[in-house]
């Protein structure tokens, strides 16, 4: 909410300065750009970084803070030990994801010393063509709203 109050009052000073809105527009595109490109930079790294791990099974163990960052993950007993996943935990559907008895197949990044359940696996497989996409229209937007509106 409070992210929404703060853009309002932004384009209002803009407008109140004398920025166009269609100045204003391009720039929250423009920006809109650049963070759906940076997010797909992100999950292209964390796909190279997908493919070059190797498989092995683990037993969710717990959901807590890693060492290295600031969320909650979800833990794995591997055959390395206890390893966090590299996305946060998903905490919605917590109960249906993991699962303490059961073994799971998993992706282990030993360079770096994490996992990648299935939701992360999901998450990159899907994530890295939507962010692209996003991408290529949001600069096709702005190219044709330059070319095509004076």
């Amino acid at each position: 909410m409070e992210f929404i109050l703060g853009l309002a009052v932004i384009v209002i000073l803009l407008l109140i300065l004398g920025i166009g809105a269609d100045v204003i527009i391009y720039g929250f595109m423009g920006l809109l750009c650049l963070a759906s490109g940076a997010s797909a930079l992100v999950l292209m790294y964390f796909a190279v970084r997908l493919m070059l791990s190797g498989k092995c099974t683990g037993k969710f163990t717990r959901i807590d803070k890693t060492e290295k960052s600031r969320y909650d993950a979800a833990h794995y007993m591997t055959e390395l030990g206890e390893l966090p996943n590299v996305f946060p935990a998903e905490m919605v559907m917590k109960k249906r994801l993991y699962n303490s008895e059961k073994t799971v197949k998993l992706r282990i990044d030993r360079g770096k010393r994490f996992v990648y359940d299935r939701n992360a696996r999901a998450t990159i497989i899907s994530g890295v063509p939507l962010t692209i996409a996003l991408t290529a229209l949001l600069a096709a937007g702005i190219w044709f709203m330059t070319y095509h509106y004076p």
